[in-house]
């Protein structure tokens, strides 16, 4: 991994999905899916990205790759031809040619594959569009088949035919069409068995390595991203509320989100007694969040600033930056390595 090439850089992104009432469908309000989000993504590494369903983990996924328009903020690429281009601003033809540059593999293997497709054609899909045809295509398809473990005799059957390991390796195959250097993995494992979750986080972590990948991991499940991400940001109501290295926040976390998401992590050792946080009350609504930090109506360390004040994303060690007022002082649990 080189930590000094960054490949993705997002700024200030916003999604605010406008909420409308009435017969001339007037714009009463917004849900801020995205709010405020900034980081850094390095050449060969993986981000996890880590928060409760709802909190806009999926939405900055698809933001980031343009599969929906962000409402504002700058999203910066480095380029094959090492240029620096903002996604957020190019037209549909500018945005084509760079789309070999990028891909997503998507939660469901069941729903993001077309039954009405046969695997050669499902794989071969992005390859056709950048104007790839005949045998080449498919010598292209059959490699890549190869390189996630299906059996290249099996191209010709239809999606329904395969297990649910075996589509989400259709669906990495499909996303590696073009050759891309940044993928966006949407909760890949999220509806798979458990041994086949391993399976196919054993596969991403190897691709990763033979082709020099570079992944934003998108996931719920914090024992899932410890196996596979060098960083963590953990998202909280549209914004990332603490991110840095994968054993330092598992370890000393300086956000208390991330201490609760931290405890419900399950212990390998029977002789760990079991300390979940049970968090008070609802999620905040990310179309009326409330004052100041939006944790604070479920956070047991709120004090006064909490509740007028919202707390910048600070450094509080080289690498690892926490939006909490009492960062410093707090001293909050993690999990054993």
């Amino acid at each position: 991994m080189d930590q000094h090439e960054i490949i993705l850089e997002v700024r200030s992104l916003k999604k605010y999905f406008p909420i409308e009432k009435g017969f001339f469908r007037r714009t009463v309000g917004h849900v801020k899916a995205v709010d405020d989000v900034s980081f850094k993504l390095h050449r060969g590494e993986v981000l996890g990205l880590v928060g409760e369903s709802g909190c806009g983990k999926t939405t900055l996924g698809r933001c980031i790759l343009r599969a929906i328009n962000p409402t504002s903020g700058e999203i910066l690429l480095k380029t094959r031809d090492e240029e620096t281009v903002d996604i957020a601003t190019l037209g549909k033809k500018e945005l084509r040619v760079l789309r070999k540059e990028m891909n997503m593999v998507f939660q469901d293997p069941f729903s993001s594959l077309s039954p009405r497709m046969t695997v050669l054609d499902i794989i071969g899909e992005p390859l056709w569009a950048q104007g790839v045809r005949g045998a080449a295509l498919e010598e292209r398809v059959r490699q890549l088949a190869s390189l996630v473990g299906l059996n290249a005799g099996h191209l010709n059957r239809y999606p329904n035919a395969f297990s649910g390991g075996q589509r989400q390796r259709i669906g990495i195959a499909r996303a590696l069409a073009t050759n891309p250097n940044l993928i966006v993995a949407d909760e890949p494992v999220s509806s798979l068995d458990v041994s086949i979750q391993a399976q196919i986080l054993n596969l991403l972590q190897d691709l990763k390595e033979e082709l020099n990948l570079t992944y934003l991991f998108v996931a719920h499940d914090l024992s899932v991203v410890e196996h596979i991400a060098d960083r963590v940001a953990v998202m909280y109501v549209g914004k990332i509320v603490e991110i840095g290295s994968t054993e330092e926040l598992y370890l000393q976390p300086k956000h208390p989100y991330t201490e609760a998401l931290l405890s419900a992590v399950p212990k390998p050792d029977p002789r760990i007694v079991e300390n979940e946080i049970i968090l008070q009350g609802e999620v905040a609504n990310p179309a009326n969040p409330p004052s100041g930090c939006y944790f604070h109506p479920r956070c047991k360390y709120a004090q006064d600033i909490c509740r007028s004040t919202v707390p910048p994303l600070q450094e509080t060690s080289p690498g690892h930056y926490s939006a909490c007022h009492f960062a410093d002082e707090l001293e909050l649990e993690g999990v054993l390595a």
